[in-house]
């Protein structure tokens, strides 16, 4: 408390006399200005840096950062990357951050190393691009309830625990698959495990993404057909602590929770859609990308349950040249890498899909091109 008083004072230009600045015969003497370092810290390995006032220390009047900060260093230094390549044959989906005890790891779901699938690695978060690296086991990292073939981790909240997806390989299902459900799975040992499935995927989907806040666990889904290549997406949320009960979820409806029939509260494209609390301290923000098309979309609100802005462009995907059918899809939003000396930037990533019925050839052609992408976005 007396070194926040202090750093008030300081900030107020009117002296602190007591631990962090010395007044002699000769006038006030403080920490030089020009010397000020910029300090920060994380709530949590994988929470936005946040910026802290150092400390002028008396008797030496050095500049220090308060326990548990540390001098800024930029989290991330790359533009735009394809992670692992050149380690790993191909990263399809865009990865979930999740943390690992005191480090912050990205779920890397379908990754293929050495032309064997190896679905949903824990990768160390690294400062930039060329850092990252496979980890020493390449195990699967999650089980599933009625061994899913095809398991897509959503998001992640306090826990850690994680929103996950499972589809079963079907033929006669759309785009050859059939849903399971959306459930949380939570840490076992060395791995996640999903108990149940906990939602159906045909008329309670809400397996799009998920937020903490407050009290609360918030679970965003968009059953149901696209309309104009936008879902229609609702919102449902239980306690903290009874995730796991069906029955302790409400979702939104036209009077209330669990009041009425559901409300719609944002538009969405398939598969995943995250929302995150903003790093700059205001609000949520949700992520998309149009169904089958070129660009990611963003708004914001005040509250997890909305009223969401209308949408507005954050930046057209770099697809495959020569493949008009190809598009991107389930985004991620970066807040472990954001930069609050850089706080209208964003970094984002997104997956590379295709339409086209060579689809498999053109992946094997032009890995590079259907890879994953992780960038840096100029916020709207």
């Amino acid at each position: 408390m007396r070194h926040s008083l202090c750093i008030v004072v300081l900030a107020l230009a009117s002296g602190c006399h007591a631990s962090h600045q010395r007044v002699d015969d000769a006038g006030a003497t403080a920490c030089d200005p020009t010397t000020r370092p910029t300090c920060v810290t994380r709530a949590a390995p994988c929470d936005p840096l946040q910026l802290v006032p150092p400390l002028c220390d008396e008797p030496t009047l050095a500049w220090s950062c308060p326990e548990g900060a540390r001098e800024h260093v930029a989290p991330w230094r790359s533009d735009r990357c394809l992670p692992l390549e050149g380690t790993a044959d191909i990263v399809h989906e865009a990865p979930i951050a999740v943390p690992q005890g005191d480090r912050c790891a990205w779920w890397l779901p379908a990754l293929e190393h050495e032309g064997e699938a190896r679905a949903h690695l824990l990768v160390d978060v690294a400062d930039g691009c060329d850092a990252l690296a496979l980890p020493a086991s390449l195990e699967p990292a999650i089980e599933t309830p009625e061994g899913a073939d095809i398991v897509g981790v959503q998001a992640a909240i306090d826990g850690p625990r994680l929103l996950v997806r499972g589809w079963v390989l079907d033929p006669a299902g759309g785009f050859g698959v059939t849903a399971l459900g959306v459930g949380f799975a939570r840490r076992e040992g060395a791995r996640f495990v999903v108990p149940a499935w906990l939602f159906d995927p045909d008329t309670e989907d809400f397996g799009d993404a998920a937020i903490t806040d407050g009290d609360h666990v918030y679970a965003y889904g968009c059953p149901g057909p696209p309309e104009w290549l936008e879902e229609d997406c609702f919102v449902a949320r239980a306690p903290r602590d009874a995730i796991d009960d069906r029955t302790a979820w409400r979702t939104l409806g036209e009077r209330g929770w669990g009041e009425g029939a559901a409300r719609r509260v944002f538009g969405s494209g398939p598969h995943r859609g995250p929302v995150v609390r903003d790093p700059r301290g205001r609000g949520f923000l949700h992520v998309y990308a149009i169904g089958f098309g070129d660009r990611l979309e963003i708004q914001r609100a005040d509250h997890p349950e909305g009223p969401w802005s209308a949408p507005r462009p954050l930046i057209d995907c770099e697809l495959p040249e020569g493949d008009p059918d190809a598009y991107c899809a389930g985004p991620g939003i970066h807040v472990e890498l954001f930069d609050p000396l850089r706080p209208d930037e964003l970094v984002v990533s997104y997956s590379i899909g295709t339409l086209s019925p060579d689809g498999p050839e053109r992946r094997a052609r032009d890995p590079r091109g259907y890879w994953a992408r992780v960038v840096r976005a100029s916020l709207p």
